[in-house]
Parts: structure tokens; C-alpha cells; sequence
């Protein structure tokens, strides 16, 4: 006959106890003899379970003795201790073996556990809800009616009805999706809803539980996570961008060198209208020249001389350069410097400049006569500082703000598309940031955020 092996049994419950077929205690947990008294601890079930469900228990011994399999029934009576519980005892049959394995749950114990499990439910920060086996929803979490503005008291809405206010994916079949649910026990499909022009998106995650038939929804929101797997893809883009627009720069200066020599030549052997042709191709050939410096810029890290310099007097060197086309088109050029120390910055001066010459001649060409060109520097924190550059032009449309940066994307015509990516491209190799607000028919707003230098610590240095 196969041996039980006891212990092996009493370390897996708190309230468990092992007897043979004559109902003597062969062993109990350390938890279930608190229960009962430790001095006398009890040798019969007799002794510890009240008349009523001892003979329920007795019956079941005499009636189950030969089963070879495992056996499991369920009594409700009372367990014989000083503050009398009402206990539910489950008994199982040990296959091979003249024993029985008794778990005894306290309604106590199985009422804490529930309300246990409940507060975890409704605490929880994702939104959770219960559904019967027809859809409808029997109970939903605090996070789930904060979230979608859902009752509280879901009794007789059904998820159909409520996936209605979402936009779901394409092909999506609200019948042939609960049909699934049904045969694959756990589904989950995309959906997205719109507030005030904003997308939010969700992953949807029904599992059905066969036992209870009922389902288990939760909903999380993937609207951060997308964006950041976009913002990845568009990085490898830009990665391969610069990769082929280097090969190609270097594939067309070769020439474009060669060109630009015969120019020269042929400039001396001309006279009439055809030396000013030979002056408009020149300038055409500088032109190609500089978007190919400016691809080349794009396509890997430049190793240039960075010293430290004042931001301010940077600034007004650039609007010297401006002034005179502001006034051409009659601009109203401000410029407000709202922060009394000194403002050094660690950069490139002459890419700083060239940054700051895009981004105001941008601003310039997208204003029409009377409009206003600010630039504004300020202290955002003791250790950065914020270059606003906001126009009164025709601003962006909420597409193009998406898609500025990549290069090659330009409204206007004649636009390159390499002047805004390598803005963010040299802001970014000095540690600082680029943001954009726009607004159609009102105008842009560029903010760069740099790191600045304290000049106490370059006085202290000296």
C-alpha cells in the first residue's frame, strides 16, 4: 500500500488536518491547532466538529473507502471551538490510501479574503470591469468610471454598446470578436477615441473565466507608448536620411568642384549678356553648394571648435545681419533680453548663429508687411535658458507641426526641408531642446531651451 506522506500535505494549508478512514487525527497544521485546544489537542473529529457534520463526514468515510481516485465534497457545519465558527470543510480522498485530507475555510477567513480581493479591485489605477457570460456589465473599478465617465451602477449596459463611443480596428466585428472570446478564452484588439481633437489609444483586454463564465475586461492606455515607438521610427528614418543624403553629397561635389572651376574660366572668355549668364550660374552653383553643406551636416555628428560665449551679444550680432531685410519688408523687429547677469552658453558660435539665421528668416518669410518678429531670451531654471522666437505669420497646421523636422519637408516653394532638422540637430548635440507651438492664421512659436554656464564658476577657475 502507498505511504502518505503527511507532512508534505499540512505545509500546503493553513487550516488543514489529516485523518484515516476512522476519522483518528493523524496530523494538523500549526494554524489549525490555535483553533482548537493546544493543551489537549484533539485525537477524534468527533471531538472538534459538532453531531450534525461529524455524521455527514462519517457517511462520506463509509461510502468512499474503495475509490481509487481523488474525491471531493463539500460540508457546512460548525467547528468546535471557544467563539463557535461556522466552518466549510472540504474533503479529499488520497488515491491508494486509507487517508483523507480535511481543509477547513472559516466563513471568517473566506469573507476577508473577499473583501480582500474586492478592495484590490476597486483600488486598482487600471480600468477594470466584470461582465456576465451575455457581455453586460455586472461591476466596474473607480478607475474605470473616472476614465471613461462610466456609471458606477452598470447594471444593463453591454460592452457593445459601450465600444460604440471608440473607434475600434478596421474590420473589427463586434459579434464575431464575443464569439472568439468565447472559444479562445482571452482576446485583445486596439481601440482609440477623440476629446476636443485629441486621440487617446487603448489596448482592450477581455478574458473569460470558464469556471465563473464570467469576463474579465481591462483597458490600458497606449497613447504615450505609440508615440514613442513613432518617435523611434522616425529617428532610424532621419538615421538613414542622413546616411543617404552624405553618400549623395559627396557623390555630386566631385562634379559640382569641376563645374564651378570651368566657370571661372569661362567667366574671362565671355563678354555681353553672356557673362551675366555665366554670373547667374555661378550663384546657382554657391546655392547647390550650401544644401549640400547642409546635407552633409545632417549626417553625422560635426566635430567643431565649442567655446564659451555670451548668448545676448550672439543674438544682436544675428539681428544686425536681419535688420536691414526686416526693414525691406517692413517687420517690426523686437527684441527683449528679461535676465540681468551675464547668460554664457557652451557651443559652436558660428552653427549657434546659423540656427538662430534660419529660425528668424523662416519667421520673416512666413509674415506678410506690419507683422512682428520677437526674440526673446529668458531664465527658465537657474540652469537653463529659453530662446523664444515668435512671429505673427501664417503658423501650421497641427500635420505639419508632426513633421517639421524631417528633412526634405518644406511649404515653401523653393524650400530645401534641411534648414528645421538641422536646427534640432545642433540643439540637440549641445545638450538642449526645441519646441513648437503654431497656430493657423495667428503665427509660431520656437522655444530653445539651452544649458547655460555659470560665470561664478569661470571666475573662481581663473
Amino acid at each position: 500500500m502507498k505511504t502518505l506522506d503527511i507532512n508534505k500535505y499540512l505545509e500546503s494549508s493553513l487550516n488543514k488536518l489529516i485523518i484515516s478512514k476512522n476519522g483518528d487525527i493523524l496530523g494538523m497544521t500549526n494554524v489549525f491547532k490555535n483553533l482548537v485546544n493546544e493543551k489537549e489537542l484533539p485525537n477524534h473529529i468527533s471531538e472538534i466538529f459538532d453531531d450534525l457534520l461529524y455524521k455527514k463526514i462519517r457517511i462520506i468515510l463509509e461510502c468512499n473507502q474503495d475509490l481509487q481516485t481523488k474525491v471531493q465534497e463539500s460540508l457546512i457545519g460548525n467547528l468546535k471551538i471557544s467563539d463557535g465558527h461556522n466552518a466549510s470543510c472540504y474533503i479529499t480522498y488520497e488515491p491508494d490510501s486509507e487517508k483523507a485530507i480535511i481543509t477547513v475555510n472559516l466563513y471568517e477567513q473566506q469573507e476577508s479574503w473577499s473583501k480582500l480581493y474586492e478592495n484590490t479591485f476597486f483600488a486598482c489605477t487600471t480600468p477594470l470591469a466584470i461582465l456576465n457570460e451575455w457581455g453586460f456589465f455586472v461591476s466596474v473599478n473607480d478607475a474605470f468610471c473616472n476614465e471613461f465617465h462610466f456609471p458606477s451602477k452598470s447594471n444593463g449596459i453591454h460592452l457593445k454598446t459601450f465600444l460604440e463611443g471608440f473607434q475600434c480596428e478596421e474590420n473589427f466585428s463586434f459579434d464575431d470578436y464575443f464569439l472568439r472570446i468565447k472559444n479562445e478564452t482571452f482576446l485583445q484588439t486596439k481601440i482609440s477615441s477623440q476629446v476636443l481633437g485629441e486621440t487617446t489609444n487603448y489596448n482592450l483586454l477581455l478574458q473569460l473565466d470558464p469556471k465563473t463564465e464570467l469576463f474579465l475586461l481591462k483597458i490600458v492606455e497606449t497613447t504615450e507608448q505609440e508615440r514613442l515607438l513613432d518617435l523611434l521610427a522616425r529617428s532610424d528614418q532621419l538615421s538613414t536620411t542622413g546616411e543617404i543624403a552624405a553618400s549623395i553629397a559627396h557623390e555630386v561635389r566631385n562634379p559640382m568642384t569641376t563645374l564651378q572651376g570651368f566657370l571661372q574660366l569661362l567667366e574671362h572668355e565671355v563678354i555681353g549678356n553672356a557673362q551675366k549668364y555665366v554670373k547667374v550660374i555661378q550663384e546657382e552653383v554657391k546655392h547647390m553648394n550650401s544644401i549640400l553643406d547642409e546635407m552633409l551636416s545632417l549626417s553625422k555628428p560635426v566635430v567643431d571648435k565649442v567655446t564659451i560665449f555670451s548668448l545676448p551679444e550672439l543674438v544682436e550680432e544675428v539681428l544686425i545681419l536681419l535688420r536691414p531685410k526686416a526693414l525691406l519688408d517692413q517687420i517690426n523687429l523686437v527684441n527683449e533680453i528679461l535676465v540681468t547677469e551675464p547668460v554664457l552658453i557652451k557651443a559652436n558660435p558660428k552653427r549657434m548663429k546659423q540656427v538662430l539665421v534660419n529660425l528668424l528668416k523662416n519667421a520673416m518669410e512666413a509674415m506678410e508687411s506690419e507683422g512682428t518678429l520677437g526674440v526673446q531670451i529668458c531664465a527658465s531654471t537657474d540652469s537653463i535658458v529659453d530662446i523664444c522666437i515668435s512671429d505673427t505669420g501664417i503658423g501650421m497646421s497641427e500635420d505639419m507641426l508632426e513633421k517639421i523636422f524631417l528633412p526634405f519637408i518644406s511649404e515653401k516653394e523653393g524650400g530645401t526641408g534641411l534648414g528645421l532638422p538641422f536646427v534640432k540637430k545642433t540643439i540637440t548635440e549641445y545638450g538642449g531642446t526645441i519646441s513648437v507651438r503654431s497656430e493657423v492664421g495667428k503665427g509660431s512659436v520656437f522655444q530653445l531651451g539651452l544649458p547655460r554656464i555659470d560665470s561664478s564658476l569661470l571666475e573662481i577657475k581663473s
